[in-house]
């Protein structure tokens, strides 16, 4: 597929093209201190905020045709993708994206940084008032209530200049720069239509801005930011191990000592956590640090499957007496003959659970929740039907045939395996009592009272080691501030009167 190409090759056309464009050359010259200035290293990478309450989106893609540096004076530092890049930024809520590494940029004052964004498809649950009537569902127009998707024709090169631009890069300066896109920005809806800009006319209204890396206090020395959760197959190099995607393109870390290995939710893979665990061919999930000069290592290694098969995660956002329906949030397909081939993230899927299905598995990813909260653990784990399903958890289902959508009907498929794994949302903290806090306000999508209250659980420890809790913009949990939205990556694990608590068990908080 295109756009799977267009991630795979992103950070090394990145890495090509850049610094051919710090040198002379026939289509970009190079204007800023190039008789003997030197060059810098900027790491770039992309997070996301601030979610409209309503409507309440479950996928936002976009494009990023361009990267631009631009100095005080002379010509911009300039890098044009071929083909642009696909982003999906609900991930980004929690995580962070690797945009690029950009090798030999110009030594001097850089006053703004922009992109160029393009091609935004979300897909969103119409909690308005009204119908939307430019967004389409299965069947027809967006009525109150539906899932939808709204793929608008809009285009735009945001920038940002305020702190902390302007910037000075140095000869032999290794930085680290996050981006923060503004969702809520970015999206109105007015008199039944709903608009998508990403440059708002509003003074002081911004999609972009940006922040010095780190910022996560689990890192330390020349460690900027961490890619977390990335699942692709597994290939691997002595040290080096790559993961390649479908959806969200390739990345290649190194593991060493400090590298921890996690069985899979199974139980059956890597039963014994060493470097053996790592094998060529399987699924696999990483957590990944990204270093200063651009490398990345590996924190946590997880494998998933045994090999590549047709597996679907998405967000439940219906519930049925034998299948759900979940929007598409990532996957992986089969090596050879695979059935989802043509299913996209965002795209809504039905899924029917086979008449003998296995039982369902909870992804913990080390964190003790089977050790330390045995019967909220068994509230998924061990079921075999809907009734352990909750609208807005995650779940990944391994896909035993297929049937593609239709102009009057989603897409669907049968399963036989379906795992636990993780929402990312934003939410409204109420109070804060260590190890656990309190939020509200979650997404709409969950289907249940924004003033509700619910328990999220953390796990404290050494910051950065397996199975403790990572905690970014924030020291510990008694720092939260109830002022600010926070950002959560959890295991939601209810009961059939949800009422459990704790509900969230969280591998990921933070607050921007």
């Amino acid at each position: 597929m295109n756009r799977s190409k267009a991630l795979s090759f992103l950070p090394v056309l990145l890495l090509t093209a850049l610094s051919m464009t710090a040198c002379s050359g026939p289509k970009t010259g190079c204007t800023v201190n190039c008789g003997g200035g030197g060059t810098a290293t900027v790491n770039l990478t992309l997070v996301s905020d601030a979610p409209p309450a309503s409507p309440s989106l479950l996928s936002y893609k976009v494009t990023i045709s361009q990267v631009t540096l631009a100095p005080a004076t002379g010509t911009a530092f300039t890098f044009t993708p071929n083909p642009a890049p696909v982003i999906e930024l609900m991930r980004l809520q929690s995580d962070s994206l690797l945009v690029g590494t950009l090798l030999n940029v110009p030594s001097g004052n850089y006053s703004s940084m922009s992109l160029s964004l393009g091609s935004p498809q979300i897909t969103f649950l119409n909690n308005t008032s009204a119908t939307i009537t430019n967004a389409s569902s299965v069947p027809g127009t967006c009525v109150v209530g539906a899932i939808c998707t709204l793929s608008p024709s809009v285009s735009g090169q945001p920038q940002v200049s305020t702190t902390p631009f302007p910037i000075t890069l140095s000869a032999n300066a290794k930085i680290g720069l996050g981006i923060d896109f503004n969702l809520n920005n970015s999206i109105t809806v007015t008199g039944g239509t709903m608009t998508v800009t990403f440059t708002p006319a509003t003074v002081g209204t911004n999609v972009l801005s940006a922040f010095n890396l780190p910022r996560n206090s689990s890192l330390t020395g020349s460690q900027l930011d961490l890619i977390e959760d990335f699942v692709g197959v597994v290939s691997v190099s002595g040290q080096n191990v790559t993961l390649t995607s479908p959806t969200r393109g390739t990345i290649t870390a190194s593991t060493s000592t400090n590298t921890a290995f996690d069985p899979d939710p199974s139980g059956s893979l890597c039963a014994t956590p060493s470097s053996a665990c790592v094998v060529a061919n399987q699924v696999a999930s990483v957590d990944a640090i990204l270093n200063s000069d651009g490398t990345l290592s590996i924190q946590e290694f997880e494998p998933l499957l045994n090999a590549a098969k047709d597996v679907v995660e998405g967000t439940v956002v219906a519930i049925n007496q034998t299948q759900f329906t979940i929007v598409t949030t990532d996957k992986v397909q089969a090596a050879t003959g695979s059935l989802i081939g043509g299913l996209k993230v965002g795209d809504p899927l039905t899924v029917n659970i086979a008449l003998n299905p296995n039982p369902f598995l909870v992804d913990t990813k080390g964190l003790m929740v089977r050790q330390n909260f045995a019967s909220v653990f068994s509230n998924f784990a061990g079921a075999t039907n809907t009734a352990a399903i909750h609208a807005g958890q995650t779940v990944a289902v391994h896909v035993t045939g297929f049937t593609a959508a239709t102009a009057v009907a989603l897409a669907s498929c049968n399963t036989d395996t379906v795992t636990l794994r993780w929402s990312r949302f934003t939410s409204t903290p109420t109070t804060q009592a260590s190890p656990a806090f309190n939020v509200n306000g979650i997404p709409a999508y969950f289907n249940i009272t924004p003033t509700s209250l619910f328990e999220v659980e953390t796990f404290l420890g050494t910051p950065g080691a397996d199975g403790v809790t990572n905690l970014e913009g924030i020291a510990d949990v008694n720092a939260i501030n109830d002022s600010k939205p926070v950002a959560i990556r959890a295991l939601y694990l209810e009961n059939s009167t949800n009422s459990a608590a704790p509900v969230f068990f969280a591998a990921k908080v933070r607050q921007h």
